[in-house]
């Protein structure tokens, strides 16, 4: 194939192309001859394509969806369980049931951890017996 038809090809195909180029191929008898027979067999094949079915995706039949469901609810419970006996394995707990009936850790004071930055601005509050407050009059 010439390379000049190339740009007839794209030019049917829908592509952008340069506008002279494309009028100085389709100047000459075979360049008009070879886009004519390129039109046709493009409208050809779209013809052709229409007819065909178009493939459609098997979809799975609806009494499998409870069993997947049902299948990965048990999955997702071991994965917990193991998961928990590893934890508790990881903390020193000999089973996790044992860690509900045995004591309670400690709690660590919240300034241990993480250390509040210091206080930027001190805003006074002020209740007067008045008011309404609990405790006065």
């Amino acid at each position: 194939m010439d390379d000049r038809f190339e740009l007839i090809d794209a030019f049917v195909d829908g592509e952008r192309v340069d506008a002279a180029a494309l009028k100085r191929v389709l100047a000459e008898d075979a360049g008009r001859d070879y886009f004519v027979d390129a039109w046709l067999l493009r409208e050809g094949v779209l013809d052709e394509l229409a007819l065909e079915p178009v493939p459609q995706m098997r979809a799975i039949p609806d009494r499998r969806w409870p069993m997947l469901a049902i299948a990965a609810s048990l999955a997702c419970l071991m994965a917990g369980g193991v998961a928990g006996y590893r934890m508790g394995a990881v903390r020193g707990d000999t089973s996790p049931a044992t860690a509900a009936i045995g004591p309670s850790p400690s709690p660590q004071t919240p300034g241990a951890s993480f250390p509040a930055p210091p206080a930027t601005r001190a805003i006074p509050v002020e209740f007067s017996a008045g008011s309404g407050a609990p405790g006065g009059d």
